[in-house]
């Protein structure tokens, strides 16, 4: 129910009469973080456009959702032409056809490039919605056969009120790793989350100090928590900086090791460039990209090693 994701009220109202009439542009691309409810948002203006109540929205035969296959971790060109010639049917409820492509950075070249071709003549009665968290990686030519709808995060507060209704606990440093993200923060679950931050605590603890290799971290990581682990070290790492750089109060959520290097020599610079290269892996392990990922990390966390041996500035 859309009702479960009140900030998002502003988003939809405008949208919500001319959808309901058809009155619409063919295709919306909703832009916005994930874990914030943009699929929910998608799948109500589906609603709309096929004049389905949210209660009997699992009935719907008329929308069509297209996910990257979990092997290939991209959309297929086959996906894309699959979903035109289900827009080209007859509508079942005889209200139209609707495409949800999520998420939409995820098309192949050809895909995109096949989507293109059902942007420029689409089918009568249809609408497409992609949704992705950067436009940037998507072709200027769908960009501009689109109607970008902004869909803008909660507030903290809206965030935590959200949590805590869902499972109440403490869910403020959640918020200031993960940001307002509160969707995917219950998906995971706080017991999950903080199991995982502890442990990663300790495994920076012990690379600081020389006890933990950087290989024998990597190589406990699994697959599905790479991004979360490198989402993690990041906040660190700007945390740590904005302490030492802004001379902001210390952050009891700063692993031990990390906390007893505030009052070291530390090069600056190093700093941020090890905040880029996480970037940088987390953009290639968002992409689905099939690298070896045990060298990768071993690679990036190897400043972090002996006391921060490759971060200290000895000039």
């Amino acid at each position: 129910m859309i009702q479960e994701y009140p900030w998002l009220k502003n988003t939809y109202k405008p949208l919500e009469k001319n959808i309901r009439a058809h009155k619409n542009a063919h295709a919306f691309l909703i832009h916005g973080d994930s874990g914030i409810g943009r699929l929910a948002l998608a799948k109500f203006l589906s609603n709309i456009f096929l004049g389905c109540d949210e209660d009997s929205a699992s009935e719907i035969k008329d929308e069509v959702i297209v996910s990257p296959i979990e092997v290939k971790k991209s959309i297929s060109i086959d996906q894309i032409r699959s979903l035109k010639e289900s827009l080209l049917l007859t509508s079942l409820k005889g209200k139209g056809k609707v495409g949800i492509i999520y998420p939409a950075e995820a098309m192949t070249y050809p895909a995109a490039n096949s989507l293109l071709k059902i942007l420029e003549e689409p089918p009568k009665d249809t609408m497409i919605i992609l949704i992705t968290e950067s436009t940037g990686k998507l072709p200027k030519t769908i960009l501009s056969r689109s109607q970008i709808i902004d869909c803008g995060p909660p507030s903290n507060e809206e965030s935590i009120k959200w949590l805590e209704a869902r499972e109440n606990r403490d869910w403020t440093s959640m918020l200031s790793v993960f940001g307002n993200r509160p969707v995917l923060l219950n998906d995971i679950g706080h017991e999950y989350l903080t199991s995982q931050i502890d442990l990663l605590s300790s495994q920076v603890t012990g690379l600081i100090d020389g006890k933990t290799k950087p290989s024998e971290i990597s190589d406990s990581w699994k697959n599905d928590d790479i991004e979360l682990n490198l989402r993690v070290i990041y906040s660190w790492m700007y945390r740590y900086l904005e302490i030492r750089l802004l001379q902001r109060n210390t952050d009891e959520s700063l692993p031990i090791g990390l906390s007893r290097m505030l009052d070291q020599n530390i090069n600056h610079e190093s700093c941020f460039k090890l905040m880029d290269d996480i970037m940088r892996l987390r953009e290639l392990k968002y992409s689905g990209k099939g690298l070896s990922w045990n060298i990768h990390i071993t690679k990036l966390l190897n400043p972090l090693f002996i006391d921060m041996s490759g971060l200290k500035d000895y000039a």
